[in-house]
């Protein structure tokens, strides 16, 4: 069975030969370093030893830069919708008009060369193609957060046209990585972080009135590509998990289990067959305190959840950086746990 198959059949709860693997969110210079620390001169062979299957490209590149929520149009200095702007374009509205006004970037400003390059090269994996469509985030950073926020309760016209606008946007953008990858992308991902550690950034309802319709679209984007889809929201979260499940949602990330309601058995309980869940294993104490024993003994529970039935696919509950030592993850990622 190869990545691709694998990684397929563990959303699909189909028999796998053995567990799959991925370091969603790991920047490329810890996974370097995890590379050396292995004995392996590059990362795609430190994937390879330690049996990794699922590769996250990145999107299309934006006059000269990766088109994503830290992108930055450098040529005149202007901030891209996506980027912490001290000067949120959206600040102070007074109308929906002025949010229509807004010229948001066109597809005509972006190259697919860098995107084909890394399908190319790592097609053997189960390809992860990069697209955040961060709505929520977006809407904070165009708007101010404070402003953004209260936009929901005393502008609701103002708010909804924004995240409309924004969701346009994507929707085009997502179509065309789709277009470019064809049938080599396994699925795609959403990032928006709708939990903090104790409960939700907005309530369940408000966030079913501004952002679940707009999320729709993007589902309904990648379904009709033929593309699984996954939902990425750290936090406490699980009051709008089976909000994600009704939408469409096949893999939800990361399972934060150190929010509150997020333990990994009760979430699985509550969720298992309906959605996979990529993610889980503990980064902000467990991997980086260790000990490697204690690792692995939580890894081996977390894959008692599901046997080779599908449904999982390990990795850490964020991505792993720089306070996580490579032995752990190392522990985490042993390819002889994952096969029985």
């Amino acid at each position: 069975m190869d990545c691709k198959e694998r990684v397929k059949n563990a959303i699909l709860y189909r028999k796998v030969d053995r567990v799959p693997a991925g370091l969603f969110g790991t920047h490329p210079d810890y996974e370097a370093g995890l590379a050396r620390y292995v004995g392996c001169n590059t990362i795609e062979d430190m994937y390879r030893k330690l049996a990794i299957d699922v590769w996250h490209t990145d999107g299309l590149t934006y006059k000269g830069h990766t088109a994503n929520y830290r992108g930055r149009e450098v040529d005149t200095g202007k901030a891209l919708y996506w980027e912490r702007n001290p000067f949120p374009p959206f600040a102070d509205l007074t109308s929906v008009e002025q949010v229509e006004e807004y010229q948001f970037p066109t597809m005509t400003d972006y190259d697919e060369t860098d995107l084909l390059k890394n399908i190319k090269e790592h097609e053997e994996f189960a390809l992860c193609t990069g697209i955040n469509s961060a709505l929520f985030h977006n809407f904070l950073y165009m708007c101010g957060e404070m402003n953004g926020l209260c936009y929901l309760k005393s502008d609701p016209d103002i708010a909804q046209a924004i995240i409309r606008r924004i969701t346009d946007y994507w929707v085009v953008y997502l179509d065309r990585v789709l277009e470019v990858a064809g049938k080599s992308a396994t699925f795609v991902e959403n990032c928006n972080d709708f939990g903090t550690q104790r409960t939700q950034f907005i309530s369940p309802q408000d966030f079913r009135t501004f952002f679940r319709p707009q999320l729709q679209r993007l589902y309904d984007t990648a379904h009709r590509h033929g593309v699984l889809y996954m939902q990425h929201s750290c936090g406490a979260i699980c009051p709008i998990i089976p909000d994600f499940i009704e939408m469409g949602a096949n893999l939800l990330n990361p399972i934060q289990i150190s929010a509150d309601g997020m333990a990994l058995g009760d979430v699985v309980a509550k969720f298992r067959g309906r959605i996979a869940f990529y993610g889980g294993i503990d980064t902000q104490y467990l991997l980086p305190e260790g000990p490697a024993e204690k690792i692995q003994s939580t890894v081996r529970h977390a894959l008692s959840l599901f046997g080779l039935d599908g449904g999982f696919i390990l990795s850490g509950s964020q991505g792993l950086m720089d306070d996580i030592p490579f032995e752990h993850a190392v522990a985490m990622l042993d390819p002889a746990l994952r096969q029985n």
